[in-house]
């Protein structure tokens, strides 16, 4: 029998493997601070030398904050758990895990269709999981606060962001040139919900 005590610590648990994946994105950035030191090197230095570092540290900040912020509004409509969201959520924590190593792969290797498949391709993986996540609690009674349904809105969005996602997966490895700024797709994620829910509002 799934209990409150249960669906806490699951929640709990996903919440502690954010807060630490987030956090190791900053160490590669504080292990460069005794080489700078060393090189006599001042905090200027940091941030014209080590463009990339700071850039990748920022970007995938801003994608594991989103991505958590939309597991949290998600699972404010959980009232309970199964073995599928439970199965489902130890995934989603393992696209977040795995995140700060393609984070530095991105900041020390050339861009390549390998390096960014494998970055753009892990955040994909977590937004596509998570809008597993999203409809399998929309279905499931047992899952789903009555109280509190998953509103339509909140399934539009997460099957938005999912495929913007997967076009900027497609798009930064098709396009070499463009690579990583595949990832301004998302941008147009907003407008297009807010067209998509007028459309069903008016239906």
């Amino acid at each position: 029998m799934a209990t409150t005590r249960g669906l806490d610590r699951l929640v709990n648990f996903t919440d502690a493997i954010v807060a630490i994946a987030i956090t190791l994105l900053v160490l590669p950035l504080v292990d460069l601070v005794p080489e700078l030191a060393a090189e006599g090197s001042t905090m200027a230095d940091l941030f014209v030398r080590h463009r990339e570092p700071l850039v990748a540290f920022l970007v995938s900040f801003a994608v594991i904050g989103r991505l958590w912020f939309a597991h949290h509004q998600l699972f404010e409509h959980v009232a309970g758990y199964t073995h599928a969201l439970v199965w489902l959520s130890l995934l989603w924590a393992l696209t977040i895990v795995v995140l700060p190593l393609p984070t530095s792969v991105m900041a020390e290797l050339a861009p390549s269709v390998g390096t960014v498949a494998f970055y753009i391709g892990t955040m994909a993986a977590s937004s596509v999981i998570l809008t597993a996540m999203t409809l399998l609690i929309r279905r499931d009674r047992r899952i789903e606060d009555a109280s509190n349904p998953v509103p339509p809105r909140a399934v539009l969005g997460s099957v938005s962001n999912a495929a913007a996602f997967l076009v900027a997966l497609v798009i930064g490895t098709a396009l070499p040139s463009v690579g990583y700024w595949a990832l301004l797709v998302l941008v147009l994620t907003g407008p297009i919900e807010a067209v998509v829910g007028r459309s069903l509002r008016r239906g």
